[in-house]
């Protein structure tokens, strides 16, 4: 009816102004891809794409939560950090279901050839993962870490990490926008679920 294809109007113009946009600000693909410019920012950004993965941030997570417990003796702040860890793990499963539903294709000027970390349901764009557990990080440091300068620097390079998903072509802004939406409520569900009960294994 007239009311479909009204939404769908909608739709498909929200689609062509995200990928627009995304593109705009898709920095590295403007670039030579054989410029010294070019492999550098490269270079760094990957450093932070590695830095910003589950990969890396739950086995951090749980070797800070062992060497607090057992090397420290600081039982109560072990707890947190594994506790993050396991909200983390359920994140990645939250983003997989739902990447498996929406299937979204990552963008069309995507550099998928060096994305090593890449299977199952993280073949797609929405939401972005890394997003999801920078929000998730980015909370976190607002409610535990004590120190200013710590929680500043947490929270600086959460929103780098989140921002260059789009200036790296990895994901339409969209994705980003949605990815932090589900990291940042998350941690409400997660905060009653873990935190609020100590729950500790």
């Amino acid at each position: 009816g007239i009311n479909a294809e009204y939404g769908l109007s909608i739709q498909s113009t929200l689609d062509r102004l995200d990928y627009n946009i995304s593109c705009r600000f898709a920095v590295l693909r403007h670039l030579d891809t054989e410029s010294k410019t070019f492999k550098i920012l490269s270079f760094v950004t990957k450093c932070f794409e590695i830095l910003g993965s589950s990969a890396t941030t739950i086995p951090l997570t749980i070797l800070l939560s062992i060497y607090l417990r057992f090397l420290v003796n600081d039982d109560s702040t072990a707890i947190i950090f594994f506790n993050m860890a396991l909200a983390q793990i359920t994140n990645i499963a939250i983003v997989g279901t739902v990447k498996g539903i929406v299937k979204r294709k990552r963008p069309d000027y995507s550099p998928n050839d060096d994305m090593y970390l890449t299977h199952g349901p993280d073949v797609y764009s929405f939401p972005s993962g890394h997003a999801v557990q920078m929000a998730l990080l980015g909370r976190f440091a607002l409610k535990f870490v004590i120190n200013k300068v710590l929680s500043a620097s947490l929270l600086t390079l959460c929103f780098v990490i989140t921002l260059l998903r789009v200036f790296t072509g990895r994901h339409f802004l969209s994705d980003v926008l949605g990815g932090v939406g589900v990291g940042w409520y998350s941690f409400d569900l997660f905060s009653m679920l873990f935190w609020q009960s100590k729950l500790w294994f």
